[in-house]
């Protein structure tokens, strides 16, 4: 499908917030592991959760509430961005006139599920049933400084639409955006949440994009945010080191020549290093000598 394309997030989605391995997403901003692959049926999932915002907003207009999708400052949809603009997400409307508070403007959160998942769902609250929604919506309400939520979500087999209002959490939001940017300041990956990715418990490793790298000794993706040159700032802004440049997007993918590994982030230890040549020794896991940087190292 033309439509379908591969991508790394500029930084931590909204949907990856509150998940439990502070090293998964240290992995996932640094684009050490391949994006998840862009297919057909990808878009389509993509297109079809639109389709049901979409009828769920018309909904919200039918029964007299004003919805608004578009932020006036922009002419866009809203755009959310915490902790220096390393946390993202695009918010659905925002909306007023609701029955239980016509008054209150409210985070309007819009989802569509299968009957397996809306059914644990709508046994409540989402902080329980669906925590990763539940984030979302808090980031949005403390971003545009509301303290009310409305949190919508359609059954794709019965057309069974459930809603839930939530009540801003400061004290929620402000714990996620501190974590968030403790993870962008690192150097290093943080501990594991197993140690052993075979272990029954070890659901999260299970399905891991960076699971090879984490545990098995693979080599992160060559690119600026695995480069020891490169620098992070607000923004986001990544910075060459070497040049003093503001790296683009596409920028930041391709990386360089003068590429060389955060050493931490090699599967080995740093034996020696030259300043003079840039080169970087390592002894890998298995035994084997390998030079960053020098002909042994690995293409940029």
């Amino acid at each position: 499908m033309a439509a379908a394309r591969n991508g790394d997030s500029l930084g931590v989605s909204m949907s990856q917030v509150i998940h439990p391995c502070d090293r998964a997403l240290f992995y996932q901003f640094r684009w050490c592991a391949e994006p998840e692959a862009a297919t057909g049926q990808r878009q389509r999932i993509f297109e079809t959760g639109n389709v049901y915002e979409r009828r769920l907003l018309d909904m919200l207009r039918m029964i007299g509430c004003d919805v608004f999708e578009i932020d006036e400052t922009t002419g866009k949809q809203f755009r959310v961005e915490l902790a220096g603009g390393h946390i993202r997400g695009k918010m659905d409307a925002v909306a007023t006139g609701l029955p239980e508070a016509p008054e209150t403007p409210h985070v309007v959160e819009t989802k569509s599920a299968n009957d397996k998942s809306f059914k644990a769902i709508v046994k409540g609250p989402i902080r329980e049933t669906k925590p990763e929604h539940h984030a979302q919506i808090q980031l949005y309400m403390h971003a545009e400084g509301l303290r009310r939520g409305l949190y919508l979500v359609v059954n794709k087999n019965t057309d069974e639409i459930h809603a839930e209002r939530v009540e801003y959490d400061p004290a929620f939001c402000l714990a996620i955006i501190a974590r968030i940017e403790r993870i962008v300041a690192l150097n290093a990956p943080p501990a594991r949440l197993h140690d052993d990715a075979t272990k029954k418990g070890a659901v999260e490793c299970m399905f891991c994009p960076a699971r090879a790298i984490c545990h098995e000794g693979a080599f992160a993706r060559t690119n600026c945010r695995t480069c020891l040159e490169a620098e992070v700032g607000d923004g986001p802004r990544w910075v060459c080191g070497m040049s003093g440049r503001t790296l683009r997007y596409d920028e930041q993918q391709a990386g360089c020549s003068a590429h060389r590994f955060v050493p931490a982030l090699v599967p080995g230890d740093q034996i020696d290093a030259d300043p003079a040549t840039r080169r970087v020794t390592y002894q890998l896991r298995d035994g084997s000598v390998w030079v960053d940087g020098g002909e042994q190292g690995r293409a940029a």
